[in-house]
């Protein structure tokens, strides 16, 4: 094997040498197409012998073997220009590539073509270019002992740029990637997705684990090929990672120069989402100005960790497994983050979390952690593993990297889980505030904090929740009641309390409906459209839809003018039946439809009552749900909680409706989100109950509820006010919970220091 870190070490001397190349991140761009252009001509020569029919997308005269194979070719003027011409009558190689075109192998002419649209030649000496070229033709890409020996290339070229400062976020040390892939045990036909890709190292760990555990067919291979999928944005590390899985025998990469989190959240399909995925997400790395808003609102945050790990959850199939790299940071912390680990904790089961030591990611000095978890099945218990150095090593180095070796001891725990000095196991219900960052209980020393200090640390924090706690207050409680309004004012901590903010909620909803969250609205939108108005738009548009549709009225509805209003509302709304505002129909039965193999999701009372956690899937759609659908359940058992429950639809051609279940769509004039809002739980429908046997609610009494009309626009603003008044409750919770432990260890403290 040849000595990698030789020829890398001789290969920057000479980049320095040349004037056209400023910094190590050029250096590693040069370097990139190079080696891509070397590597995939060493593979098309190896296909050429394998495949009768194979024949190379780059042209001849510029394939590797013809230009560049010969000590004694090219050189000087002549390299340059060839490289470099941009005349119609002598096209250079950039040229001839970033037009590349190939009709019996489109896929890997468009490889070669993006890879050449996103790289640039910055050697401005061709004698110092041929000696590079001369380099690289030192290893042999085919016959190399070492099928690692890329990463080895790869390795030695980034532990420069660690120790420069760049780049640092490409490289996760190869033992670290085997163990993620050994653990998670892509099979054959499972689709594998690093969407944080970089050089490709946990894709080729894939490949290899794949090929050794379960290729054995020319068709497996077949299998293999098309089942490993990498994003990658920073443009250097795309061409090295796209070049790594070329080097590892995968002929047409599904391997992608985009941005993972400008990905369109809503619009990610069952159809994309992945069986395996692993990754080592970028973090504290800038993200393009306004991609969180491509996040629900509750995650929208800067960390790019965070996004992608929200990311990650989406594009997981239910039933899928990951392991991905995250940093201390990103495991715990308030807010959003919060909400980030809640979500991750009750729709995966997050089984185990290794504790890295701080120089894993030599020379970046963070505590990284493993996570595995499976999606489809809420966490319950949490185990966690403290990895530690070797003995008698104090970190890792460049010169003492980590190595795979040092896992047997995980690898001997895995599947025989018992607690001991570096293994622990954590109860979810044990979590503050969703908060991941346990340390080992084996080892820990409590320390005692200066009763001033806390004092200090509780006042910050009610001043938090007192802040937080009068932005909601008033506009949800004042006005109502004058001891109310002097309790709020002096700040009681009768209201500080996680019972209450669950009331709240409650509150927030009611006062929403009842138009008192959109009041400066209507005050600042006067000439809207009037509610009657729109409702006289929908009744003609329902009328059309009956009309076309052969459809009958439902003779049982109770109209609005027979029933008593349930509240007052403003002057420029209206009430009406929902029989006015929407189309109903019914599920059918799919008892011989279910087939966990099934693509499509059986919309049934768990499935709305879990809001989509647990899925049952069918073979066939019998009802089909679409876009903006609103799915009720309408049976359940006495004091159930699933009776009137709402699920709105997100996608078209994935759902289909089960019997007990109706379909609500909902005319021009009400926005989908609010209708969910107004029907979700509503006491109309939850008056059925009585306590005593199943209540199957009918037609009738389901299109007979009230419904307040508010404008259109008022509609979705008063959804914005919601949304936003939530997810300030949930991070009051955690505020509360916070102020309550520091009050707790306050007290504590000074009862230490007082006797």
């Amino acid at each position: 094997m040849a000595n990698v870190a030789a020829i890398i070490a001789n290969i920057r001397n000479i980049m320095r040498q040349d004037r056209g190349i400023s910094g190590d991140a050029q250096r590693l761009e040069q370097l990139g197409w190079m080696l891509f252009l070397k590597i995939i001509d060493d593979k098309d020569q190896e296909l050429e012998i394998l495949k009768d029919d194979y024949v190379s997308v780059i042209p001849i005269k510029y394939q590797w073997r013809n230009w560049a194979s010969n000590p004694e070719g090219i050189t000087g003027e002549n390299l340059l220009e060839f490289i470099d011409s941009n005349s119609q009558t002598n096209l250079g190689l950039f040229a001839t590539l970033r037009n590349l075109t190939n009709l019996t192998n489109p896929k890997r002419a468009a490889i070669v073509k993006e890879v050449f649209d996103g790289s640039n030649n910055y050697m401005k000496s061709g004698y110092e270019m041929r000696k590079v070229i001369n380099k690289l033709n030192e290893v042999d890409f085919n016959n190399s002992d070492d099928k690692h020996i890329f990463g080895n290339i790869y390795e030695s070229i980034l532990q420069e740029l660690r120790d420069a400062g760049n780049k640092g976020e490409f490289y996760t040390p190869r033992a670290v990637t085997q163990l993620m892939t050994k653990m998670t045990n892509p099979k054959l036909s499972e689709t594998v997705l690093d969407p944080a890709a970089g050089t490709g190292g946990f894709l080729s760990a894939a490949i290899d684990h794949v090929r050794e555990n379960y290729v054995n067919t020319v068709e497996d291979e077949h299998i293999l090929q098309k089942s490993i999928i990498g994003w990658e944005f920073k443009p250097v590390a795309y061409v090295l990672g796209l070049t790594n899985l070329i080097l590892h025998e995968i002929d047409v990469p599904d391997y992608h120069y985009i941005d993972s989190l400008k990905k369109e959240y809503n619009n990610i399909s069952r159809k994309e989402q992945v069986d395996v995925i692993l990754a080592n997400p970028p973090f504290g790395a800038s993200i393009a100005e306004g991609v969180e808003t491509n996040f629900p609102s509750a995650f929208r945050c800067r960390e790019s960790a965070d996004l992608f790990v929200v990311l990650i959850l989406k594009l997981l199939k239910s039933n899928g497994r990951a392991a991905i790299v995250l940093p201390d940071g990103c495991i715990k912390g308030e807010g959003v983050k919060a909400r980030i680990h809640k979500k991750l904790l009750t729709e995966c089961n997050l089984h185990t979390i290794i504790r890295m030591p701080t120089s894993t990611f030599f020379p970046a000095a963070v505590r990284t952690n493993l996570l595995f978890f499976d999606k489809g099945v809420a966490t319950n218990d949490i185990w966690y593993y403290e990895h530690k150095l070797p003995k008698g090593q104090k970190s890792y180095s460049k010169t003492k990297p980590i190595q795979f070796e040092e896992f047997k001891p995980i690898l001997d725990w895995w599947n025989e889980r018992k607690e001991s000095e570096v293994a622990w196991k954590v109860n979810v219900s044990k979590l503050k505030d969703w908060d991941l960052d346990i340390k080992n209980p084996h080892k820990k020393k409590k320390i005692h904090i200066p009763a001033a200090k806390l004092y200090e640390n509780y006042t910050l924090k009610n001043n938090v929740v007192n802040e937080a706690f009068d932005t909601i207050a008033k506009k949800v409680l004042v006005n109502r009641l004058p001891l109310l309004d002097k309790l709020l004012e002096n700040h009681t901590n009768l209201f500080k309390d996680i019972r209450f903010t669950k009331r709240l909620r409650t509150m927030i909803i009611i006062e929403a409906l009842k138009g008192n969250l959109s009041v400066e609205f209507r005050e600042k939108n006067k000439n809207l459209k009037d509610s009657s108005t729109l409702l006289k738009e929908m009744k003609i548009e329902k009328a059309k839809i009956f009309n076309e549709s052969k459809l009958k009225p439902e003779n049982s509805v109770i109209q609005i003018s027979k029933q008593e209003k349930p509240y007052l509302i403003p002057e420029n709304w209206c009430w009406d039946v929902l029989d006015n505002v929407a189309i109903f129909y019914n599920g059918k039965a799919h008892e011989k439809l279910v087939d966990v193999n099934g693509d499509y999701i059986l919309v049934n009372s768990k499935f709305v009552s879990t809001n989509g956690m647990v899925k049952k899937y069918s073979t066939e759609i019998l009802v089909p749900l679409v876009t903006n659908d609103i799915a009720i359940v309408m049976s359940d058992v006495p004091n159930g909680r699933a009776l009137s429950r709402c699920f709105l639809v997100e996608e078209d051609n994935l759902y289909t409706l089960n019997q007990r279940i109706g379909c609500l769509k909902g005319l021009k004039g009400l926005y989908p989100p609010f209708l969910q809002l107004v029907l979700d739980r509503n006491r109309y429908y939850l008056n059925f109950n009585d306590g005593k046997k199943q209540t199957n609610l009918k037609k009738g009494q389901i299109l007979s509820c009230p419904i307040p009309i508010p404008p259109i626009e008022e509609q979705k603003f008063i959804m914005e006010q919601v949304e936003k008044l939530i997810l300030e409750c949930d991070d009051l919770d955690i505020d509360i919970n916070k102020s309550n432990e520091i009050s707790d260890n306050l007290l504590e403290s000074i009862m230490i220091e007082t006797f």
